[in-house]
């Protein structure tokens, strides 16, 4: 099970105990899932999913709070899509639910905003219309919602909430998204999903730690050519030279060079009697290659 599936099941298995907090739930996933059917004089909200275990968790929420209300769950196969298979679940609904459903004015639903219940009702915001990809491969949680007005509202009661989601325009869809990976862990452990938050928290960590590495390696390698590339031109030059006509305080550090191919310059430093410091050992060197510069010293030269 990868990452954004293990993600989603345990958020299904959440169940809120007081009837405030399953009614945030219940119309977070209806508000943002849900599409309004008329059969004959009846209207009808109908939501559909490939999660059976979404469609288990609206009819546990609709028994505890509209036990007097019918409902219907069915299967449909859908040719032509991915996983063709989705489950259904529609009841009835009058004009009053709808009122508090939110679908006549969104601005109702920041009753469900409030410290104790935003939770609630933004999971099941995230579990009818989120996303997010394997944290191993790379950062972005979405949320993808149909009507621009109720994405605007998600938008700026999320913000208010310190998360700083971005909002883009995307197939007529309005998809609200994290990137930042620390804003991503933050908000599913928001959401309650603290399993999968500690996962990613450990996967974060393995990354940062590979990236670390990755770094100090690229460092050391182009330290690495840099020495050696250096080094062969210094060596070149002190070969087109008579180290015994070099200045006494040249001769040393030419002969350690010449032995010494691989070696930094802190490291030929501190072969000379007595050792001298990186500057003072690039500071001779250099004076050497002028010397073997002012000699005529060419590529072709060696």
């Amino acid at each position: 099970m990868n990452f954004k599936e293990s993600l989603k099941t345990e958020l299904f298995t959440i169940q809120p105990r007081k009837n405030e907090e399953i009614m945030s739930e219940f119309i977070g996933l209806i508000r943002t899932g849900a599409v309004i059917k008329k059969q004959h004089l009846t209207l009808l909200l109908f939501l559909s999913s490939h999660y059976p275990a979404l469609i288990k968790k609206c009819v546990t929420f609709k028994k505890i709070l509209f036990p007097y209300l019918p409902h219907t769950i069915s299967v449909q196969e859908r040719k032509g899509i991915p996983g063709g298979i989705f489950y259904c679940f529609e009841f009835p609904i009058t004009n009053d639910l709808l009122d508090q459903f939110g679908f006549q004015d969104e601005k109702i639903l920041s009753n469900y905003f409030s410290q104790k219940l935003a939770a609630h009702f933004l999971r099941g915001v995230f579990e009818s219309r989120g996303y997010m990809s394997d944290p191993i491969r790379g950062y972005h949680l979405e949320i993808q919602l149909n009507s621009e007005r109720l994405a605007n509202f998600i938008l700026n009661s999320l913000q208010h909430l310190q998360f700083d989601f971005r909002s883009r325009h995307f197939k007529g869809d309005m998809n609200l998204y994290l990137k930042n990976s620390q804003s991503i862990a933050d908000f599913i452990r928001f959401l309650g999903a603290h399993q999968s938050y500690l996962e990613m928290e450990k996967i974060m960590v393995e990354k940062s730690t590979m990236n670390e590495i990755t770094r100090w390696v690229n460092y050391e390698t182009a330290n690495l050519n840099k020495i050696v590339v250096s080094s062969s031109r210094q060596r070149k030059k002190i070969q087109t030279l008579d180290l015994n006509d070099l200045p006494f305080h040249l001769q040393e550090i030419a002969r350690l060079r010449l032995e010494n191919p691989c070696s930094s310059l802190r490291e030929i430093g501190h072969l000379c009697n007595p050792p001298l410091s990186k500057s003072e050992a690039y500071r001779r060197l250099n004076e050497i290659e002028k010397i073997a510069d002012q000699k005529g010293f060419t590529e072709n030269s060696t």
